[in-house]
């Protein structure tokens, strides 16, 4: 039990690699609360989790309002997990201004909004998780998404660093994720399921699962991960090494 009794709030927790890592992270002990935008997965989750909130990331009201409920239920807040995010597809010529803004504004404003809510209670702590969900799509371009979602992972993980570099005095451990083709609901519509000439790309040769993903999750979550910060953890069977 890596996590016991650890307050956990994972963001995006209603299916793929969010419901993968809040499954992971309970059976190891934490505590675990879900923020999750699509109404439909809210019942379900309700069932498994005893947290789970309607939530639109990109909304500070909505963000603060909610982590200051929270808070007053916790009192604290040992691993945040910003996993909420939108993948579109598309060309350039075929990305409307208002596109552009909606993927930025989840997926990295979101996440910034969601790490400034909870950083100064875990300043106070003298201790916190952060895992941020990057993507190999913010280091090679867009695979399965178009280039506004690249250039939010980009932002995500530059962004992890910076806020490592400053709370790392404070024993906060900040890190992200950069998964590569995993299986998942949204990769399966985006790919149409063939995932074929993604394996032949991948020297392990075969795209990977949400908990796989949550396994590295649950790492850096945990003590184990204590003199790790700043980094960028791919989790892409090799498809890029660096």
């Amino acid at each position: 039990m890596r996590l016991a009794e650890k307050r956990t709030l994972i963001t995006g927790g209603g299916s793929g690699l969010g419901l993968a890592m809040a499954r992971a992270m309970a059976a190891e002990g934490a505590r675990v609360a879900i923020w999750e935008c699509n109404p439909d997965l809210l019942p379900a989750l309700s069932d498994e989790f005893p947290l789970v909130s309607q939530m639109d990331v990109s909304q500070a009201d909505q963000v603060h309002q909610a982590a200051a409920e929270l808070l007053e239920r916790w009192g604290g807040l040992d691993i945040l997990v910003n996993n909420a995010g939108i993948c579109p597809t598309g060309s350039i010529e075929q990305i409307r201004e208002q596109d552009w803004d909606r993927v930025l504004a989840v997926n990295l404003k979101g996440t910034f909004l969601c790490s400034q809510a909870f950083a100064k209670v875990m300043r106070q702590q003298g201790a916190g998780k952060i895992i941020n969900q990057g993507s190999i799509a913010g280091k090679l371009g867009g695979i399965l998404s178009g280039a506004h979602y690249s250039a939010s992972k980009a932002a995500v993980m530059c962004f992890t660093k910076s806020l490592a570099r400053e709370l790392a005095p404070y024993g906060v451990n900040v890190n992200a994720l950069a998964p590569g083709v995993i299986v998942t609901p949204l990769s399966k519509t985006l790919s149409g399921g063939d995932f074929k000439a993604y394996e032949a790309a991948i020297p392990l040769g075969r795209v990977g699962t949400p908990e796989q993903v949550a396994a590295v999750a649950v790492f850096l979550a945990s003590e184990e991960s204590s003199y790790l910060t700043g980094e960028i953890i791919d989790v892409n069977g090799g498809q890029l090494m660096d």
